[in-house]
């Protein structure tokens, strides 16, 4: 046999071996006990809806305690997808190391608002437009819409809001994009997450604030005139009722172009 000929079977036996060295360790990994589960849980800035022990349980009813399981009987996938299917879980990322821990790593969706239906029911909305339904009695202080507002059957099948073309929507689902819409703006601003309470959709589906401090109503327009108006809000904000008191006033409507009307308990006043 020439020398190229036994380098190439030399290297051929060398593959092979190594071929059945990977296949051995991952049988002899495999066949070894999880030996304890990790779980890191990401809140972002929301509050704490989902905890460990209860994501936990959950698990174990649907895939028995993985402390009983070879490393090779855990399926990452389904596990995964388990998760996914929660509705709190924004993302999920399972694996295992070489020392036998089962790390569980998930996202919780944030929620900026709260739903009241006409019809009894409660949902929350993430900060991507996931409607969450409410089964239970989580809690997170989050703004509250409610009034003339309600989820119809076409959008409890996607469960996903999103602010494309409102003015050319109808309807309840228009009102749920422009509180979708208005909840971003404000959860996103830190002068008026502080402020705004709560929003009411009237009988003519417009949209009022609710104050956390101070008996008055703030009206507001079109979505397309909403960073101003908010923007004249939060002036009211740092000068206006600085100066004057929000206490004087029973309303401040922003729909004006480059004022804010705001009606005195007794006396109308322009701001």
């Amino acid at each position: 046999m020439s020398k190229k000929g036994k380098k190439i079977l030399v290297s051929f036996f060398v593959i092979l071996f190594l071929i059945a060295l990977i296949i051995g360790s991952n049988i002899f990994i495999g066949n070894q006990d999880v030996q304890r589960v990790d779980m890191k849980i990401s809140y972002g800035k929301s509050d704490t809806i989902i905890l460990p022990q209860q994501i936990n349980s959950s698990l174990n009813n649907v895939f028995d305690n993985f402390l009983k399981l070879k490393r090779k009987e855990v399926d990452i996938r389904k596990i995964e997808a388990f998760l996914l299917s929660k509705p709190y879980v924004q993302k999920a990322q399972v694996y295992q190391t070489l020392k036998g821990v089962l790390n569980i790593e998930i996202t919780q969706r944030e929620p900026i608002l709260r739903i009241n239906t006409l019809k009894g029911l409660q949902y929350y909305v993430d900060n991507h437009g996931k409607i969450i339904p409410i089964t239970n009695f989580e809690s997170t202080d989050v703004i509250i819409a409610n009034g003339n507002v309600d989820i119809l059957a076409n959008v409890s099948k996607t469960l996903q809001l999103d602010t494309n073309n409102i003015e050319q929507k109808k309807g309840y689902d228009k009102t749920l994009s422009k509180l979708y819409l208005i909840a971003q703006k404000i959860s996103n601003d830190t002068i008026l997450n502080y402020q705004i309470d709560q929003l009411f959709v009237t009988n003519e589906k417009d949209i009022e604030l609710i104050p956390k401090i101070g008996n008055y109503i703030i009206r507001i327009g079109d979505v397309n005139e909403i960073d101003e108006e908010l923007t004249k809000l939060k002036y009211l904000y740092k000068e206006g009722f600085s100066r004057n008191g929000w206490d004087n006033y029973s309303i401040v409507d922003l729909r004006f172009r480059n004022q804010a009307v705001c009606t005195k308990k007794d006396v109308m006043n322009v701001q």
